[in-house]
């Protein structure tokens, strides 16, 4: 859902089926900011932003969760924001906007 919101509002959009499916695109590509969830299938959100940024990721990473994390945990995990499930689409539009510049 949140990848046709983003490229109807004009973003190109590469979407994973879980966290190892990302990292793995996210190396092959490059990437302008990454979306994810704490809790992924094959690689947890937080094992997902220590390798990305290991392996010399410098995209922004948004993480978009119901896990209760706060702004410190996710600065750990090598992550720039994180936007708190359930979410409002204009928040996360607004988010990514600030990260990528507004479309």
């Amino acid at each position: 859902m949140l990848g046709i919101v983003l490229n109807h509002a004009g973003y190109e959009v590469v979407t994973a089926v879980d966290g190892a499916d990302g990292l793995a695109r996210a190396g092959d590509q490059r990437i302008g900011l990454v979306l994810l969830d704490i809790h992924m299938p094959r690689l947890e959100g937080d094992a997902f932003c220590r390798t990305y940024r290991e392996h010399g990721g410098r995209a922004p990473i948004i993480v978009i969760t119901a896990a209760e994390v706060d702004r410190e945990t996710v600065k750990r995990y090598g992550a720039d924001a994180y936007i708190a499930k359930p979410f409002d689409i204009d928040v996360v539009q607004q988010t990514v906007a600030r990260f990528l510049g507004g479309k």
